[in-house]
């Protein structure tokens, strides 16, 4: 027993033997646990998920076809479609069909390595259909906003290419051009179900060989479609992409950062990244030049803080939308009662009450 008592009290916790006011190590790992982002995690997730879920139509109906029913039971059936559906949401029609990102506000260890980057011009994110002879340009919120003859397969009837086309591009109404980011399907040919670095290249070869007039403006081909170049993240990289200027004629609006091993999926996700210019040497400590400081707004501190900002921003405006949604009901309501008075008042009924009290 005295062995272990003084074999105990060679353990020390802190440099200073019993100091009532060092912090307790547990402790530590307590607070880290406890104000990290969850950004981190959702990451590893769905990474994780991905390699046991795939987003393949065809497959999942053949299993189904082949299955029977000895394997599982419903209720296993069930879970593994709820587990789907929280890693691939699968929208209606062009509704919330993009692929889009979230702030980049926990930098991973292998970001240097596992990321490619994207700078962004100013203009609003379109998604371009080419089929049947039309190309069509659809809103994030699936609104149809544009149509026009295009020389993306598929996009004009003179052209003579048919098949299916499907981009992820940036409208930008500056220079009639839509600067295309993404390739989800080309001439028939699906690339949801591929790794970022695959889509990028397959994007680039097609583009700078198969379409290079596309981005000329002509009867066949009335907007102009231009690529926007991919970098790897290096420190290197991103400080002379910043401080030679931008590939293309429009400003920048921010760079993306894309995950090389995630696929094109649906909706918000963490493995897409998105960070201002005057960001940069905040998060990733990378240096820009003074104009892009000079984009700063006024009341930005830091990006955490402008993240909340826009969170009280937008529920501000959710409450304002229900107060108002409120007040139209209740003066509608008023216009029915009204309406209803009138009508009860001018009919023969309420008229032979009338000369009945009279008499």
């Amino acid at each position: 027993m005295e062995e272990i008592l003084s074999s105990l009290g060679a353990v020390n916790v802190t440099a200073q033997k019993n100091n009532i006011y060092a912090e307790h190590p547990r402790f530590a790992q307590y607070k880290a646990k406890q104000t990290g982002s969850s950004q981190t995690e959702r990451r590893r997730q769905i990474l994780e998920a991905r390699k046991c879920k795939r987003y393949d139509l065809l497959n999942h109906l053949r299993n189904i076809e082949t299955s029977t029913g000895d394997d599982q039971d419903e209720s296993d059936q069930s879970m593994d479609m709820e587990e789907e559906r929280a890693v691939y949401y699968r929208p209606k029609k062009y509704r919330n069909f993009l692929m889009l990102s979230e702030w980049l506000v926990d930098v991973p260890e292998d970001f240097a390595i596992s990321y490619l980057a994207l700078p962004c011009p100013v203009g609003k994110r379109s998604l371009i259909v080419a089929s049947g002879g039309r190309t069509i340009a659809y809103a994030k919120n699936g609104r149809h906003v544009d149509q026009f003859p295009s020389s993306l397969p598929g996009g004009c009837r003179g052209s003579g290419r048919g098949g299916y086309t499907m981009l992820d591009c940036i409208w930008s109404q500056f220079n009639n051009t839509y600067y295309i980011l993404d390739m989800i399907f080309w001439f028939n040919q699906p690339l949801m179900e591929s790794d970022t670095d695959f889509r990028f290249e397959w994007l680039k070869s097609r583009v700078d060989e198969e379409c290079e007039g596309i981005s000329v403006a002509t009867k066949y081909n009335q907007r102009k479609f231009v690529r926007v170049p991919f970098y790897d993240c290096s420190k290197e990289t991103l400080t002379k992409l910043l401080a030679n200027g931008m590939p293309y004629e429009a400003s920048l609006d921010g760079i993306l950062f894309y995950h090389k091993g995630t696929h094109y999926t649906h909706g918000t996700t963490p493995l897409v990244g998105w960070l201002k210019a005057y960001m940069m040497p905040e998060i990733l400590n990378v240096p820009v030049e003074s104009h892009y400081n000079q984009e700063r707004p006024v009341k930005y501190v830091n990006l955490p803080g402008h993240i909340q900002h826009g969170k009280e921003a937008r529920e501000r405006r959710i409450q304002q939308q229900e107060e108002r949604k409120n007040k139209m009901d209740v003066n509608h309501m008023c216009e029915n009662m009204s309406k209803k008075i009138k009508g009860g008042l001018h009919s023969p009924d309420a008229n032979i009450q009338v000369q009945s009290s009279a008499t």
